[in-house]
């Protein structure tokens, strides 16, 4: 069992490491971990016993596989001439174990994080006494910049090693080559290195590595750097995610501790803060990804590292958000509030996701899907037209027009009636999210081009998906009654909620429709080990003499990414074949795969299973949708999460629309339409406690029974939705008048 050291240090790191010690201390009941501490470091351990670094607080150390701090610095409580240099703290415990290597891992939205790997000793860091020099009469200061091919060869080997973990991730050297000579020796170095590992690498002079951060350009796996050079462009990336406090930071030595058992120091990034420390304002975040870090570090608690990163990513996608992250026109919340919120979505996660356990399933249990989202019982049950009023009235809140929001609930409301609660309310925060971020414009309308004809092309100017759909649906109904047929593409949309919704529309005015959609790149093509596509589904709706229409909504991959969102949230295991952990092994953890851990898989799951036919289909969505519309396609193309810093989404959608009658008789077609379906309804089944079922038969039963019993909610989406509510100011529950 680990051992970890709490050292909760000067100015804010108390309040930051409130809510991992909390969990801590809970890990450590239930037998996963020991944790002693707090031990005093810093300003505030050199005022209470003289020393920045007390021996018992290094006696501790020693005994402790991990130290787990907050921060060494200025404290409003210590004054300056008590300690003038806490930071002397830290340098001695890297000194002491040799923590040579830095390691800081920023999220850069839910599908992807950046990690930079760096030294810590030598460089710019410096090395031996002589390496800083200040003239006694201050005319002249010094710093040595020394580097050497084994200090620089095992920060490659790190970095190659994290690229490695996530499947073959992108990796970039960053150096000053063209100025210095230690930047031409880490060039050399890292050449050799990674052509030694048969592993690809860029390099970057640091000034061009910035700009690309900064710009919005494409973000790569690993950055592998010297000490000064990783940590400005880990606080870049920090800044591009959204504030200081999203990175953390890890301090280890590569290989048996030199000193009693400790092999790293994990830390939240940013520094002590003094002017917020006891104010209940800064971001906890950067203390929950230190912890992160310390778990996924040790084989024996990774899984409770990847839950504990699921958590603070539902955090950042749902709220709440402390200053730094608040959207416009949203609340910000305080530190404890939103340690709680990690804590309590750490603990929604459940056993059976930290541990890996599972039960054998018997017969009369559900399979794949079905099993993920079945819920013994629901937190709440929410009538669906109030849960559509009040969609309406949290849009209109964040400035989303009236209209506008009436298409989004009208979908929305679909998603939940019809049993797909991956893509029903439980979106609304992350929507709301995007749109006070600036990666969704909240005030705008779609811009329909055509000439007349049978094709038009709607631009979304980044709108929500919903509406610019619902005008690309419009478009191609009028152009079915009035040409027979009506194909609209549409470009700079996004998120536009279940294809199903629209395609059913259109059927029950007895018209035949398809809706395709490319999303953001989470799904590997066959072969690969690298994410590409979305899941790009695509829907067809038909009508049906004397019963609901017929829709088949799928997504081209093994499974919509909304159900590992499901099986997360409820502490459900996965069936295989769904996805790939950043190893690329098969897995049963949904932890282990979403959010951007792995890649999901195609439909088929691999070769033997004929994944190239759902890569296939991928690539034809891809083709239909974002080619033709002459939108971005791949890579370029943002997720539903997003932040506003990494671009708005510009998803490309399109929608078909075929008048029957054009063909014949659709009354006949109709009828023909159900007898089909009523004959593959009455084939005998090999179970017989599971018929053959049509598209659309579950989720048509579905709405009969949720428009009566209300729509379930469970507990997680429940307290989003809550707070969701409160901090846009209409209370679930309670609707604005």
């Amino acid at each position: 069992m680990i051992r970890i050291a709490l050292l909760p240090g000067d100015g804010v790191g108390e309040e930051v490491l409130d809510g991992p010690s909390r969990l801590l201390r809970q890990l450590a009941q239930e037998g996963a971990v020991e944790v002693t501490g707090p031990w005093p470091v810093g300003a505030r351990a050199a005022a209470a016993t003289g020393e920045v670094l007390p021996e018992e607080t290094l006696a501790a150390c020693d005994a402790a596989d991990a130290i787990l701090l907050g921060a060494v610095g200025e404290d409003p409580g210590v004054p300056a001439e008590v300690c003038p240099r806490p930071e002397v703290a830290l340098h001695r415990l890297r000194e002491r174990y040799d923590l040579r290597i830095s390691v800081r891992d920023v999220p850069m939205g839910e599908d992807r994080d950046l990690t930079v790997v760096r030294n810590l000793i030598g460089g710019s860091y410096g090395t031996g006494p002589g390496d800083r020099t200040y003239s006694q009469d201050g005319g002249e200061a010094a710093d040595v910049l020394r580097l050497t091919p084994e200090r620089i060869a095992e920060v490659v080997e790190l970095g190659i090693d994290r690229a490695r973990q996530r499947g073959g991730g992108r990796l970039v050297s960053v150096d000053k080559a063209n100025l210095y000579a230690t930047g031409r020796l880490w060039r050399d170095v890292a050449t050799e290195v990674a052509g030694r590992r048969g592993v690809p690498v860029e390099h970057r002079f640091v000034d061009r590595a910035a700009f690309e951060l900064g710009s919005g350009g494409a973000v790569p796996d690993v950055i592998v750097t010297e000490g000064l050079l990783g940590d400005i462009l880990s606080d870049l990336a920090a800044g591009r995610a959204g504030s200081p406090a999203l990175c953390g930071s890890a301090s280890i030595h590569p290989g048996e501790p030199v000193q009693g058992r400790c092999q790293g120091l994990f830390e939240p990034a940013h520094g002590s803060a003094p002017r917020r420390t006891g104010r209940d304002q800064v971001n906890p975040l950067g203390g929950f990804l230190a912890l992160v870090a310390l778990l996924q570090h040790f084989a024996e608690t990774r899984t409770l590292g990847d839950r504990l990163r699921t958590a603070v990513q539902t955090v950042l996608r749902q709220g709440p958000w402390t200053y730094d992250l608040a959207p416009d026109g949203v609340a910000a919340a305080g530190t404890r509030d939103v340690a709680a919120a990690v804590l309590a979505a750490f603990d929604d996660a459940g056993t059976t996701a930290a541990t890996g356990a599972t039960e054998p399933r018997t017969a009369q249990e559900p399979a794949g899907v079905e099993a993920v989202e079945a819920v013994a019982e629901p937190a709440v049950r929410v009538p669906a037209d109030d849960l559509q009023a009040w969609t309406v009235e949290v849009l209109e809140a964040v400035g989303v027009r009236p209209s506008h929001a009436r298409e989004v609930a009208h979908v929305l409301a679909y998603a939940d009636l019809s049993g797909i609660d991956s893509h029903g309310i439980a979106r609304l925060p992350a929507y709301v999210a995007m749109i006070g971020s600036g990666a969704i414009t909240a005030d705008a309308e779609p811009t329909v081009h055509s000439d007349g004809g049978a094709v038009a092309l709607v631009d979304g100017h980044g709108m929500l998906g919903h509406p610019v759909t619902a005008v690309a649906l419009h478009e191609a109904v009028e152009r079915a009654r009035r040409l027979g047929l009506g194909w609209v593409n549409v470009r700079d949309s996004s998120h536009h909620g279940a294809s199903g919704s629209y395609v059913y529309d259109a059927a029950r005015q007895g018209l035949v429709a398809i809706a395709a959609t490319n999303t953001g790149p989470i799904v590997a093509p066959t072969g690969s080990a690298r994410p590409y596509f979305g899941t790009n589904p695509l829907a067809l709706g038909m009508p049906v003499a004397g019963e609901e229409p017929m829709v088949f909504d799928m997504a081209t991959s093994a499974v919509a990414g909304g159900k590992f969102e499901i099986a997360l949230r409820l502490g459900k295991q996965i069936p295989l074949g769904w996805g790939l952990t950043a190893e690329g092994h098969p897995t049963t953890d949904p932890g282990a795969v979403y959010p951007g851990k792995g890649p999901l898989l195609p439909l088929g799951s691999d070769r033997e299973h004929s994944s190239h036919k759902g890569y296939g289909l991928a690539l034809l969505v891809e083709l239909l949708t974002a080619v033709l519309a002459g939108g971005p396609f791949g890579p370029g193309v943002g997720n539903l999460t997003a932040r506003a810093v990494t671009g708005p989404p510009r998803t490309s959608h399109l929608v078909v629309v075929l008048d029957p009658a054009r063909l014949g008789d659709p009354t006949r077609m109709q009828a023909e339409t159900q007898r089909l379906l009523g004959e593959l309804r009455a084939l005998i089944p090999v179970d017989p406690a599971l018929p053959v079922r049509t598209p659309g038969q579950r989720a048509a039963a579905e709405r009969t029974a949720r428009r009566v019993q209300g729509v379930p909610l469970d507990a997680g989406t429940h307290a989003a939705l809550r707070q969701l509510g409160e901090r846009v100011g209409r209370p679930l529950g309670v609707p604005a008048r």
